[in-house]
């Protein structure tokens, strides 16, 4: 029997170049919570094979590192089948799925898998999978693909392709809509939705860059990816509840565990109700936060 991929919690995600030695001999020196190698856009198509080759490669001793190891394969299959044939092997911990339309791309991609990881020895159902939805018609079927598979554990909106399938232009504005529909589809399968509500162009800018992931975050997501380096520690921070929040939280269950053992599902905390909905999240900010 399959099991069902672990539901990570990745703040920040870091895209490295699959074919640029120097930026992978790097990755794991970054603190992003997981590293994505990508054999997709950042590699010309003349360059893909070798890509493949250096990425294989370098997966035994990248998986040493403390980020976990992830590979955006190409979208279509005809590349995507061998990308994964190079890349499963042991310390791999998921696949970023690139153009997804619907449930079925996911669903054939896992099969593949299955049969790799069968065939190694590897434990089977382990690898995860990330949706990369990037049409309209991938998100019309958003539903369907985020329950698409066991393995799926997160999306997320590839803002580009998607405002130039559609004709509009990238700003946060056009893109607000798709990206809460990447929220609710997620949340309601019980995974990640990934990404922000803006660009992360000007990295260089930590407090810019913290105060997008932090709203990002009030909308619903889990965490975003980013192409440079800079941008891993403001990711990192801002996808963290803050001090106030844990404590919130804390104070929160404390009332909530004294009104149960007293026979009430309600209990109030500074003048305001609380009951069983802010309980969980008050739990769901405590499970976010490290030591607690």
């Amino acid at each position: 029997m399959r099991q069902t991929a672990n539901q990570p919690r990745w703040r920040s995600l870091l895209y490295v170049p699959g074919n640029n030695e120097r930026f992978i001999g790097k990755a794991q020196t970054r603190g992003a919570d997981a590293v994505v190698l990508d054999l997709e856009d950042s590699v010309p198509d003349h360059e893909k094979a070798a890509a493949r080759t250096m990425t294989a490669a370098a997966l035994p001793t990248l998986a040493e590192g403390p980020s976990d190891l992830l590979v955006r394969i190409n979208g279509c299959m005809r590349l995507a089948v061998p990308d994964l044939e190079a890349v499963v092997q042991p310390g791999l911990r998921g696949i970023f799925v690139p153009k997804c339309e619907a449930a079925e791309k996911l669903r054939l991609i896992s099969e593949v898998l299955f049969d790799l990881e069968a065939e190694r020895g590897l434990p089977v159902g382990e690898i995860a999978l990330v949706a990369m939805i990037e049409t309209p018609r991938g998100l019309e079927n958003v539903h369907d693909i985020a329950r698409a598979d066991p393995r799926l554990c997160g999306m997320i909106l590839g803002s580009e392709d998607f405002a130039t399938a559609t004709g509009m232009q990238p700003t946060p504005e056009a893109l607000l809509a798709p990206r809460q529909q990447i929220v609710f589809a997620a949340h309601a399968a019980g995974i990640a939705p990934l990404g922000l509500l803006d660009s992360v162009a000007n990295y260089g800018d930590a407090e810019h860059l913290s105060a997008v992931a932090r709203r990002a975050r009030a909308f619903g997501f889990r965490g975003a990816t980013c192409v440079h380096p800079a941008a891993v520690a403001p990711l990192n921070a801002a996808f963290l509840p803050s001090d106030e929040e844990t404590d919130w939280a804390k104070r929160v269950v404390a009332a909530m565990e004294e009104a149960h053992a007293q026979g009430r599902g309600a209990a109030t905390l500074d003048g305001r109700m609380i009951d069983k909905p802010l309980l969980d999240r008050a739990r769901d900010i405590l499970a976010s936060r490290p030591g607690h």
